[in-house]
């Protein structure tokens, strides 16, 4: 049996989900809950675990991560596949770190059988305009790593391997004073603000 839940913000995004999980009835599928994204700003739904979550985000004030985070903390063995207008790679980023595993821009009934049919057999799914996205971001970000001087490769690579600011000090014989000050530099070429965002970067970058 495999349990699927609903989370939407609009009726018609809502009719193409149940419209998509009735071709799945030969699979056993059962909804086990449906409610609007307003209500679960206050409370997850309480019900069975479902192995799939539908969530419809189109509402600017709410947060999409925040919302990933608190479903994957009432049900963290969920797959979440997310519909939404977004259509910057911060965002989407955001989305992926927080655990999402299926991202359509465009909805429609067919599409969303591929992606519930991905997801079921473990696999991921991004509309084909998010994968251009992400290229592109991947595209940027090597370039800006390879701007990055010997120097700075080294602090990165300390920062991923773990080490604290007085390791990577210790590890190349340099001042923690003056890892500070690579890692600065290092964050303004690569535009971001902290190590929590680098290592995301890194990450990312390397898969």
């Amino acid at each position: 049996m495999v349990k699927v839940g609903i989370i939407y913000s609009r009726e018609t995004i809502k009719s193409v989900f149940i419209a998509a999980l009735a071709i799945f009835q030969e699979k056993k599928v059962e909804i086990v809950f449906e409610t609007t994204i307003e209500s679960c700003q206050t409370s997850i739904p309480h019900s069975s675990s479902p192995n799939i979550l539908l969530l419809d985000i189109d509402i600017p004030d709410i947060s999409g991560v925040e919302m990933i985070e608190n479903v994957l903390l009432s049900y963290p063995d969920c797959s979440i596949i997310l519909v939404s207008d977004i259509d910057d790679k911060d965002t989407l980023l955001k989305y992926i770190h927080a655990g999402a595993r299926g991202f359509i821009k465009k909805v429609n009934q067919n599409k969303l059988i591929a992606v519930i049919s991905a997801v079921m057999n473990g696999g991921c799914y991004i509309s084909p305009v998010y994968t251009k996205l992400l290229f592109d971001h991947v595209v940027a970000t090597r370039k800006q790593l390879s701007g990055l001087t010997y120097r700075e490769q080294q602090m990165v690579e300390a920062i991923v391997d773990g080490l604290s600011y007085k390791l990577v000090a210790h590890r190349y014989n340099i001042s923690i004073d003056t890892v500070r000050f690579y890692m600065k530099r290092i964050y303004k070429k690569l535009n971001i603000n902290s190590k929590g965002e680098l290592l995301a970067l890194m990450r990312f970058n390397s898969n």
